[in-house]
């Protein structure tokens, strides 16, 4: 008998307890009341700073890369500051993506895996139909060596990502496997409970939540062992998968927090807010940006991903404004629907640009946080890579060809910056994967479908 694991049951793992594939992590979030100030004692001892990486996502691509470091009159003119700490990437085919099951929003969103979408039944913009992506992300397998000792593993976050009622392919980044979606966190107040709440906690409170959370981890397992046997084939795997991630979680709750005190503190998420109000995307988002940040900085996390709205992104930006010949209004237009305009629709496209600016100011907000924390002779910037990329190139294409991306930060002197790098047809996008594995020590000749990796990336490290 074949025995049907949905989210509702995985969802009831332990008499209630949040025990969803995804979002396992939530069980051991409570960094310790005193811990040793770690920035002080990595520079006393001599060591290196650890390196950290974050997946920097925007909808429905749309960015033109200026054609050398000089960013004036584009609407990466807010990076400029910056343009020294980056390396613009031109040309890359995001080939593994480009078949398969799905429409390109869709098929687009499996980019951090290198890899096709499975088949399935999710309804994509023009009605495709997709499943998951079939394997791990990159962010994941980076994580899997990096983020061995830290309290949370990865963060995944979106800002107002579940734009179409729920978790979906459009909606998601990131994998643990195939099938294996990781949902994003997409509310800031439960972000700041789950990874800062417990800052300054009684330890003798903080000791018992952590048995608890034992416990509640021991009756799902048992559960999940009785059930086993009941299970086809196909969900024997599946549920191997889940355990792994429970086991994970498991030693990640006695794990040490982050650091308190010097660049490590409890930051502020202020009072609660509409969240899904198209007027909160800058408020939503800066919280998330405040709080990754600050969870780098306390060494809680090394890989953060960070997903502005959902593919397609059917939403207006009241909070922008554009002249269009009769004074400046506000941008109420669907952006989706802005994007299928013909190049030749300035309006369109000048609307766009200052939506593309408003991004590019947003991933500024975020590099001034880490460039502000000293390491060593550097910043914590210096010790970072942060990736911008998208799901497609151009909305009125839909093309994965020649697909911008662009990196900020050294990874610790890996990446050799200040660079424009541009590739010719044919390159595929995997091989940048690769190299950013490289880039933080993580050994890999190849990843996602083979078919369309050829190694590294040349040119992007030292």
């Amino acid at each position: 008998m074949t025995v049907n694991l949905t989210r509702r049951l995985l969802l009831r793992g332990a008499g209630g307890a949040a025990l969803a594939l995804p979002l396992l992590e939530s069980l051991g979030c409570a960094p310790e009341k005193r811990l040793e100030e770690r920035h002080v004692a990595t520079v006393e001892q001599g060591l290196t700073f650890p390196k950290r990486v974050i997946f920097f996502y925007t909808p429905n691509g749309n960015l033109d890369l200026p054609a050398n470091m000089s960013f004036a009159g584009t609407s990466m003119a807010p990076l400029q500051p910056y343009a020294s700490k980056m390396v613009l990437i031109s040309g890359l085919d995001m080939l593994a993506n480009d078949i398969g099951p799905g429409e390109p929003h869709q098929q687009g969103m499996a980019v951090l895996t290198g890899r096709k979408l499975n088949t399935g039944t999710q309804v994509g913009g023009d009605g495709s139909l997709s499943g998951w992506a079939m394997s791990k992300s990159v962010d994941q397998a980076i994580a899997d060596v990096i983020g061995v000792g830290t309290r949370f593993k990865t963060l995944n976050l979106g800002v107002q990502s579940t734009q179409y009622g729920g978790t979906e392919v459009r909606t998601v980044l990131s994998y643990t496997g195939n099938d294996q979606p990781v949902a994003n966190e997409t509310s800031p107040f439960a972000l700041y409970s789950r990874v800062f709440g417990s800052l300054g906690a009684d330890p003798f409170g903080l000791e018992r939540e952590r048995l608890r959370k034992h416990a509640a981890i021991d009756f799902a397992k048992e559960r999940f062992r009785k059930l086993n046997a009941r299970l086809s084939t196909e969900d024997r795997v599946k549920l191997e998968h889940h355990l792994d991630s429970m086991r994970d979680v498991e030693s990640r709750i006695d794990a040490p927090g982050g650091t308190v005190g010097m660049y490590c503190s409890q930051p502020n998420p202020g009072a609660m807010f509409n969240l899904t109000d198209p007027a909160t995307f800058p408020q939503v988002g800066r919280l998330m940006m405040d709080q990754a940040a600050m969870a780098l900085a306390c060494d809680l996390t090394r890989v953060v991903t960070l997903q502005w709205s959902a593919s397609t992104n059917n939403r207006p930006y009241p909070f922008l404004s554009y002249d269009n010949g009769t004074g400046l209004k506000p941008i109420l237009g669907d952006e989706h629907i802005l994007g299928h305009q013909p190049d030749s629709d300035v309006h369109a496209w000048g609307q766009l640009a200052v939506i593309r600016r408003w991004y590019m100011e947003q991933l500024k907000y975020l590099l001034d946080k880490l460039d502000a924390v000293p390491e060593g002779p550097g910043t914590m910037l210096d010790n970072t890579v942060v990736l911008w990329f998208s799901e497609i190139t151009r909305g009125n294409t839909h093309s994965h060809k020649a697909a911008p991306f662009f990196t900020v930060g050294g990874a610790g002197g890996a990446i050799r910056t200040n660079r424009y790098l541009s590739f010719q047809p044919g390159v595929p996008h995997n091989n940048l994967l690769v190299a950013l594995m490289n880039a933080m020590g993580v050994q890999a000749t190849t990843f996602g479908d083979p078919a369309f990796c050829t190694g590294p990336l040349g040119g992007l490290l030292v």
